[in-house]
């Protein structure tokens, strides 16, 4: 078990790399084909748009094949891809690598998350936890590497860092074994949550499930486009130097790992809907006062807060969909995770659009819109499900 579970936590610091790579080198990238932000747009899209194809491509290997194929394939996956563009090579061919390595890492998010899913009830939040916490420290580190790369003017080397480290897992993933049944260990629990509902009818099922979609969708697409484009933005808008606009991302994601790892903590004390409430509208606030901040300093402190409200909106919510849909633990996380990808591909498309034709605060405001509806879905879901709950129990059910 503990080899299958830090195996699991090093894909997941591989996803957490590959998903602010391009980010975390946009500028340069940009500067070196000589296109524009738009084009930079495109590739966050087609690697999300890889990740979308890699989800049921997934979902049907996992029915079929055992799990150290998968996840070994997954692995390889990103290898093939980074070894392709550490070569940088023409726009179109850099395209399709970017959306190979879509598809690595969809596989590996896709099959570790619904391995924890099934292995560990009662305990999901607590495990996807620290998934999450493998996630971000991925996400955090390559920001960092990126930018000492950029000051040495190597930050073309990039993706052989990630092709060696992929590599690696996919070595370690041949000495791993365990029995996908549910695991019986004893430890800590997540807190009591409401009970599952008894759904009357598939229609109020699949909306609610549709919400938590949406919700995904949205949350998804919001930390694509801060992760792709958080360094631009502080140099258009603050006028900071390429350094210390790549780390903006590392502050970002420094808040996201502190706030994921206390999650393991505070989901043992407060139920999955207080906890999502609670973290929605934290994130909501703080990216206004984002919109509101014109130096460096004060910007770092906003972005710090952000993360520590974004921390895991993700892992939680996929948790409470898979609490409320009960039996339907594959379905409801390959769903999941292709919403993921959906996000993940339009929103930064649509960000990068808008900062060739608006000004940051204006872009920053676009992303304020986004934040406030998915709070107005997560607050149709908590209310639905409440009165669902009152329904069967004045029923007497």
């Amino acid at each position: 078990m503990s080899r299958f579970l830090w195996a699991s936590y090093g894909m997941y610091f591989l996803g957490g790399i590959t998903s602010v790579f391009f980010g975390a080198i946009m500028p340069e990238l940009l500067s070196y084909y000589h296109t524009s932000y738009t084009f930079g747009g495109l590739l966050i899209l087609l690697q999300s748009l890889g990740f979308i194809i890699g989800v049921p491509i997934t979902a049907s290997f996992m029915k079929r094949y055992h799990y150290r194929l998968i996840l070994t394939g997954a692995a390889l996956a990103v290898v093939v891809a980074q070894t392709g563009i550490l070569f940088l090579p023409k726009f179109y061919l850099l395209g399709f690598l970017v959306v190979v390595n879509g598809i690595g890492a969809s596989s590996l998010e896709t099959a570790v998350a619904s391995y924890v899913m099934e292995l560990f009830k009662g305990r999901q939040a607590i495990f996807m936890s620290r998934l999450e916490v493998a996630f971000g420290a991925g996400a955090l580190i390559m920001p960092l590497l990126a930018s000492i790369l950029i000051a040495g003017h190597l930050w073309r080397f990039s993706p052989l860092l990630i092709a060696l480290f992929a590599l690696t897992l996919a070595i370690v993933w041949q000495f791993v074994s365990i029995s996908l049944q549910t695991s019986e260990e004893e430890g800590p629990m997540d807190a009591g949550s409401a009970a599952a509902p008894i759904f009357k009818g598939r229609i109020p099922k699949y909306s609610i499930l549709m919400l938590f979609l949406f919700i995904i969708f949205i949350y998804v697409g919001i930390e694509g486009s801060i992760n792709s484009f958080l360094p631009s933005i502080f140099s258009k808008n603050l006028n900071s130097s390429p350094y210390f606009a790549s780390l903006s991302t590392s502050v970002f994601w420094i808040a996201m790992l502190c706030g994921r790892l206390v999650i393991g903590l505070i989901v043992r004390r407060v139920s999955y809907e207080r906890y999502l409430l609670g973290s929605i509208v934290v994130g909501l606030v703080f990216i206004f006062l984002l919109t509101q901040n014109k130096t460096l300093g004060t910007s770092y402190l906003t972005v710090f807060g952000l993360g520590l409200g974004m921390s895991a909106i993700y892992s939680i919510t996929m948790v409470y969909a898979n609490h409320t849909f009960p039996g339907m633990e594959r379905t409801v996380t390959s769903a999941i995770t292709a919403f993921a990808g959906i996000g993940g591909a339009m929103f930064p498309f649509v960000i990068g659009y808008a900062m060739d034709r608006y000004l940051p605060s204006q872009v920053l405001w676009i992303i304020f819109i986004f934040s406030l509806v998915l709070l107005v879905f997560f607050l149709i879901i908590y209310i639905s499900l409440r009165i669902i709950r009152n329904q069967l129990n004045a029923s007497g059910l």
